[in-house]
């Protein structure tokens, strides 16, 4: 017997080879005429049950194929804080007693009894995970617990007791602690924070969520990876994937769950940081309106100019070193030229007239200056905030 998907044969009835997705139907619809609970689930919670549904039944099957009574798969410990939010302790195990019966009763073969016996010990184990699960949510407010999220949300936005909130949070289940972005939404913005839970999850991160002054607010952090010795030195050349793996992962949720223009913070290299990214994102999200053209997410450093004029000293520091000291370590003439070409209402022949040289060679001096900033300085917007570093310099 080989493990569920959707293409596999698990099992047989009547001589037919069922696939896995005949058989988690089989599952789903006898759970949706024996348990009621589950025929009034609101669709997002359904979902998730189902999922976890699905790699109950793949758990079974590939146990029942190579039973060992010391090593039976956890089911549950993919998403805990989704199965204690969705259901009671009651409800898991009459989800996992109603899958077992459902996969037991399309068993056939001479070998049908003893993966009945088999599976025995396979739902004796995986009730003994789910009541871990829901003990350790009731013996501490968890992950799960509303309270200690909204406070962990208010640690990172006000910058106190991040780090005393660490033990608490891993406690119960939370896996975050290594780079991590601050993500604020739209006012009004509605938020289906269960789809979001899981698309964080299955992205291997994980998520605080919650609502502040009308905003949404995303705490996203990928898992710690510790590293000594010889491995420290392959662990901080990991730390720029990280990064871009944390910030491309914040872009994939907010695009598939928020619909309204949604600031993302710097990202940060571990938790500890979050309330630097906090705050870029909040700044920006006081001032990306100004902004007629905005993208749908945009990054905070996009917004520099905005929050510096909206009395961001984070931003003016971050834009002075963006701009200007590339441009005061470059070339003698590059800050004059750009400077001239800017207050020309960037006019190229009219900065070579100023400056007395061949049009050609402001093409090239704008070019280096370009490649040096990381981005044309002859686009509107990236003039604009070039313009804008050069006033604060003045």
């Amino acid at each position: 017997m080989s493990s569920v998907s959707s293409h596999s044969s698990p099992s047989e009835t009547g001589g037919q080879t069922l696939t896995g997705r005949e058989l988690l139907a089989r599952v789903l619809a006898r759970m949706d005429s024996q348990l009621p609970w589950f025929q009034v689930l609101p669709a997002a919670r359904r979902a998730a049950i189902e999922e976890i549904t699905r790699s109950l039944v793949e758990a079974f099957v590939s146990y029942c194929s190579h039973p060992d009574p010391s090593a039976v798969p956890r089911v549950f410990g993919e998403a805990p804080a989704e199965l204690v939010r969705s259901i009671s302790l009651e409800q898991t195990l009459q989800l996992i007693r109603v899958s077992v019966a459902a996969v037991e009763d399309s068993l056939v073969g001479p070998e049908a009894a003893a993966y009945r016996e088999a599976s025995l010990d396979f739902s004796r184990q995986l009730a003994f995970e789910a009541a871990e699960i829901y003990a350790v949510s009731r013996a501490s407010p968890g992950l799960w617990d509303p309270r200690l999220e909204q406070l962990a949300i208010d640690s990172v936005l006000s910058g106190r007791g991040v780090a005393d909130l660490a033990d608490r949070l891993g406690a119960v289940g939370w896996r975050g602690g290594g780079a991590s972005v601050v993500v604020v939404g739209a006012v009004g913005d509605t938020v289906d924070e269960d789809r979001l839970r899981r698309a964080v999850w299955a992205a291997g991160a994980d998520a605080l969520a919650g609502v502040r002054n009308e905003r949404f607010i995303l705490v996203l952090s990928l898992p710690v990876v510790a590293a000594g010795g010889h491995e420290a030195n392959e662990a901080q050349s990991e730390d720029t994937d990280a990064i871009g793996r944390v910030q491309q992962i914040a872009r994939d949720i907010v695009a598939a769950t928020l619909s309204e223009t949604t600031v993302l913070g710097d990202v940060v290299g571990s938790m500890a940081d979050a309330a630097t990214s906090a705050r870029a994102a909040v700044s920006g999200a006081r001032v990306v309106h100004t902004w007629l053209q905005v993208p749908t997410i945009v990054g905070a450093d996009q917004l520099l100019p905005e929050r510096v004029l909206n009395g961001d000293s984070d931003a003016r520091t971050a834009l002075l070193q963006r701009v200007l000291v590339p441009l005061q370590d470059g070339a003698s003439d590059w800050l004059e030229t750009i400077a001239i070409y800017l207050d020309s209402g960037r006019s190229i022949e009219g900065c070579a007239r100023a400056l007395d040289v061949h049009a050609n060679t402001i093409r090239y001096r704008l070019a280096r200056v370009s490649e040096v900033l990381g981005f044309d300085v002859t686009a509107p917007r990236n003039a604009f905030t070039v313009q804008c570093a050069l006033r604060l310099a003045s």
